[in-house]
């Protein structure tokens, strides 16, 4: 995984990335969380936003500090 923190399968398997564990406990909850939303909601639907939003009302606010650390933990 070069390009993501994690993934889920059509069986509902989730794959972290290793980098993950640079990241922050909060990255690293929205991470999980994310991925455990696409067992209920397969895409990035509306639907699968508002759960996300459920489980993670802060969520964006994380993305965004992961997104800025992208570049440093996913090529080291």
């Amino acid at each position: 995984m070069k390009k993501q923190w994690g993934s889920c399968s059509a069986k509902g398997d989730l794959i972290l990335n290793p980098h993950l564990v640079k990241a922050t406990k909060e990255c690293i909850d929205y991470v999980i969380l994310h991925e455990l939303c696409h067992i209920e909601e397969h895409n990035h639907s509306d639907k699968f936003w508002r759960l996300l939003n459920q489980v993670m009302p802060n969520w964006k606010e994380v993305k965004s500090k992961l997104d800025g650390m992208a570049e440093l933990y996913l090529n080291n």
